[in-house]
């Protein structure tokens, strides 16, 4: 088969010293690839069936080297694990060209866009109970005595820590939002500030510290062999012993 027959009927080429593939103009997958038969030789063989065009059309599109296509396909990867997936994944096509410097992707650019993360509180506490740091945390299984969520309170001065347990949301005052919880903060001159809705990690304490209680009580269960329903007796446990941990 003529090389220079293909290009002179309007076929591109790419590829490398082990495959090559020919492209009609205007088509985004190849109409005919070769592989090299022997290493460090020149002879390219072509191994082909004869099929029908569905089937053909198919394949093709599968067999497709270009990297735009196989990035979308593979759930957008980095150009280096495309690069190992073609090294290292069987029947994947060779050739394929791999831009110098990271194409711009719409998809990447917007599903794997991170938020910047919120700066640490500057400002410390001087006394006792001058400043603390609440949440409202769920579970997904109720507890043994039907409680589904905890409330977790942490002074800012002491580390000292409390939960109470809630069997419904609304007990923490509509979620720190309600009426009676501000006439109730107001009876007792305290002053809340609230996190912007739904931005957690700007309540930085609060996670920090509901995320060691979570990760202590369930190594607690786990070491237990207790069954998940019993998280409200781990997490109670969990926050005695973290009461009486040296913190820095």
């Amino acid at each position: 088969m003529s090389f220079g027959e293909l290009l002179l009927n309007g076929c591109e080429v790419q590829g490398d010293a082990e495959a090559l593939r020919f492209f009609k103009a205007n088509l985004h997958f190849p109409s005919l690839s070769v592989e090299l038969h022997l290493s460090k030789q020149t002879i390219f063989w072509l191994k082909g069936t004869i099929t029908n065009k569905q089937a053909l059309l198919f394949r093709n599109t599968i067999d497709s080297g270009d990297y735009d296509l196989w990035h979308n396909h593979l759930g957008h990867p980095s150009k280096c694990v495309l690069y190992e997936t073609q090294r290292h994944t069987k029947d994947f096509p060779k050739g394929m060209l791999f831009p110098e410097k990271d194409p711009l992707c719409c998809g990447c650019t917007e599903g794997k866009m991170h938020l910047r993360s919120f700066p640490d509180l500057q400002s410390r506490a001087t006394k006792p109970f001058q400043q603390i740091h609440s949440d409202l945390k769920s579970f997904a299984v109720e507890s043994y005595h039907r409680y589904r969520y905890l409330i977790s309170f942490l002074d800012d001065f002491t580390s000292n820590a409390w939960v109470i347990l809630l069997c419904r949301k609304d007990d923490a005052g509509g979620e720190y939002k309600s009426q009676e919880f501000d006439e109730f903060l107001k009876s007792k001159e305290i002053k809340i500030l609230q996190s912007v809705p739904h931005q957690p990690e700007q309540n930085s304490c609060a996670e920090r510290f509901n995320r060691t209680i979570m990760d202590k009580a369930q190594a607690l269960r786990f070491t237990a062999c207790l069954p998940q329903s019993w998280w409200e007796f781990s997490i109670l446990h969990a926050v005695h012993l973290y009461n009486r941990t040296p913190v820095q």
